[in-house]
């Protein structure tokens, strides 16, 4: 055993160079072995934290103006709730066809605010509701028209249910049409 412990060690003098470079080869091939096996996850890794910094740099930007683009939002949504009738104001709904009555000329037959519809689901309560009506007026052809275009452009949102249009009966002139119309007004609960 010492035989071959001095003979390693006169080796190992004899040849330093070769030796040293050999152990250092060898070092870095284990070393870029285990380096390329690494590397794949490393790449996976990167790219994951490249766009989380992207996207984080986007809703830096993105919010700059957050609130300027809240305070817009709030003020729309304010002048969209100043047009929304209330369910529980039924006069000053009933108002609203009342005033429409006065500037088209037609005559109202029948006025009828539907009753408030029971929710039985469980849960939040919606934010907005339709409040019902079922009105009938009688006027010739150009008030009629003009009674739908109030109401379409008037101050409040509506959803029409069922419409109908004939010709008045009894009436003393032949052009004179009676609209009928099933509506809800939207509006808060």
């Amino acid at each position: 055993m010492a035989f071959r412990i001095q003979s390693l060690t006169a080796y190992l003098k004899k040849y330093p160079l070769a030796i040293g470079c050999g152990t250092l080869s060898a070092v870095l091939l284990v070393g870029l072995f285990v380096r390329s096996a690494k590397a794949g996850d490393l790449a996976a890794l990167l790219k994951q934290k490249e766009q989380d910094g992207q996207r984080i740099l986007d809703n830096v930007r993105d919010g700059a103006s957050l609130a300027e683009q809240c305070d817009e939002l709030t003020a729309a949504v304010r002048q969209l709730e100043s047009r929304l009738v209330r369910n529980s104001e039924r006069a000053g709904n009933q108002q609203y066809f009342y005033q429409l009555e006065s500037e088209t000329g037609v005559k109202e037959i029948n006025l009828q605010p539907a009753p408030a519809p029971v929710d039985r689901r469980r849960g939040p309560k919606p934010l907005y509701t339709g409040v019902g009506f079922t009105i009938s007026v009688q006027g010739d052809y150009k008030q009629i028209l003009a009674f739908i275009g109030r109401l379409e452009t008037g101050p409040h949102f509506y959803r029409l249910n069922r419409a109908s249009i004939v010709r008045a009966k009894g009436s003393g002139t032949a052009d004179s049409l009676t609209l009928s119309l099933n509506l809800e007004l939207l509006g808060l609960p």
